[in-house]
């Protein structure tokens, strides 16, 4: 079994379709999503209505799909700022109720048993309540163990930050492959992976997919919606 891994999409259509042209390439039976399909970039509606369209994936909910299904309101989520807020709102707007209802539909978290192996999918750390819990970038396998806890499984597939990362401790795998959509560096390369589990062995390695940044930008630089400047700079590296 061959199982394409994203997270993090953002909004990013065009950075999706190269990675699943990866993904064809490589023969991937099927594709999970880890979560933040929307939020960030200028393609609300077309990343989630390309999602939607593929037979073979499962996904589960972000934050960013949180902000849509319980609404963005006074007292904001913490560090969220007036225009972030507004962001929201427009890329809300934006969605048909088509798109808003495949959200609403998705899981905090998916439980999979392939092949012998035994996987959980979430966004990141959840609590015993179905919540999302405390989180820690670029972890160690000690911050791996303490925030997933709670989820008893062989491999956990999870994303929120960007960077990536990936664990490994006396029983688990933890993977993280990164934003496919937004990374910092300004080079136009979505991130993705791939978990190959043979006889009860998971192996996993990460790949990556040129696509047009420029085309990404332009489309935000046509629309100007809130928040622009400020996500250019740190989601897409534009100075």
């Amino acid at each position: 079994m061959k199982i394409g891994i994203i997270t993090d999409v953002h909004n990013n259509v065009i950075a999706l379709n190269s990675m699943l042209a990866v993904f064809e390439e490589e023969g991937c039976d099927e594709i999970i999503c880890c979560g933040d399909i929307i939020g960030i970039g200028p393609f609300p509606e077309e990343t989630v209505q390309r999602i939607k369209s593929l037979p073979n994936i499962r996904c589960v909910l972000g934050n960013h799909e949180k902000y849509l299904i319980h609404g963005i309101k006074k007292p904001y989520p913490s560090k969220m700022s007036e225009d972030e807020a507004l962001h929201h709102k427009w890329e809300h707007s934006l969605l048909s109720y088509d798109s808003k209802k495949y959200i609403e539909e998705l899981p905090y978290i998916l439980n999979l048993s392939i092949e012998g192996v035994n996987i959980a999918v979430v966004h990141y750390s959840i609590s015993k309540d179905n919540r999302y819990a405390n989180f820690k970038a670029n972890p160690n396998s000690a911050d791996c163990e303490n925030m997933f806890s709670n989820i008893k499984v062989d491999v956990i597939l999870y994303g929120h930050d960007h960077n990536g990362s990936i664990v490994y401790s006396d029983d688990k795998m933890y993977i993280n492959c990164g934003s496919l959509g937004c990374t910092s560096t300004n080079e136009g390369v979505a991130q993705g992976g791939i978990l190959i589990i043979e006889n009860e062995k998971v192996y996993f390695r990460k790949v990556f997919a040129e696509y047009n940044l420029q085309r990404v930008l332009d489309k935000i630089d046509s629309i100007r919606y809130p928040a622009y400047k400020e996500i250019k700079k740190f989601f897409y590296g534009v100075k």
